[in-house]
Parts: C-alpha cells; sequence; structure tokens
C-alpha cells in the first residue's frame, strides 16, 4: 500500500529553498518538492506513482504537466545542486575526489544523477 504524500519530506524542505529563485512561481516550486519527496519516501518511484500518491493535487497531470511543459530551468537546477554539494562535501572530500570530479567534468560522473543508484534512470551510465 503506498502512503499519501501530504507534505514535503523535512529534508526536502530544509535543502529545497537554494532552488527557489529558478522556479517562476511557487506552484512550480511545489511540484518540484513533491517530486523529490516522491523519489526519496516511495518504494515506486515513477512520475505516475508520484502523482497518485500527492494529496495536494487534484488533477494528477499537474506534475507531468510541470516536467513538459512548465517554463522551469532544468539545467540551472542540476548546476545549483551540484554546486551545493560541492560545498557541503568540501570538508571531507579527499584529493581523489577532487581529481575525479576533474576527469568527468561537470556534466558526468555518479554525482550527476538526481535519481536513486540502480533505478532505471541511472543504470546506463557509464564511467570510462
Amino acid at each position: 500500500m503506498q502512503l499519501p504524500i501530504v507534505a514535503p519530506a523535512p529534508v526536502v524542505t530544509a535543502h529545497a529553498d537554494i532552488f527557489r529563485d529558478l522556479f517562476v512561481n511557487r506552484r512550480q516550486f511545489r511540484h518540484f518538492q513533491h517530486y523529490l519527496t516522491g523519489l526519496i519516501v516511495l518504494d515506486n518511484n515513477s512520475l505516475t506513482n508520484i502523482s497518485r500518491c500527492v494529496l495536494e493535487s487534484a488533477d494528477k497531470t499537474n506534475l507531468s504537466r510541470f516536467f513538459s511543459e512548465a517554463p522551469w530551468f532544468h539545467d540551472g537546477v542540476n548546476d545549483r545542486r551540484l554546486t551545493s554539494l560541492l560545498q557541503q562535501t568540501q570538508a571531507v572530500r579527499g584529493p581523489t575526489a577532487c581529481r575525479l570530479r576533474l576527469l568527468w567534468g561537470p556534466e558526468r560522473g555518479p554525482a550527476d544523477t538526481i535519481s536513486r543508484p540502480g533505478s532505471r534512470h541511472t543504470s546506463a551510465v557509464r564511467v570510462p
């Protein structure tokens, strides 16, 4: 049985504010928070299932339309995510991690995925 998503997960709420200015309005930002929450808490983290579990929206196509039609800056979200990740882990990263990041570049490597490792979205990632 799937549990409903009644609000963004606390970890999402705590860290999502850095992305707020990348969305045109509050509703888009809320869809982003619900999507991230669904990726974290649901076993089946497909867009259809996440949409079905979000109680806040009466129209289950809102999340799908957000990804396909709404004007939001996905490259900006990814750049901001990577910058935040690097800042938060700077104290614990070793010199090897820094070298790997330079070799892979900003658009490649395991840190560049927003999905869970091993999911259908990340299983095709290949590292040279």
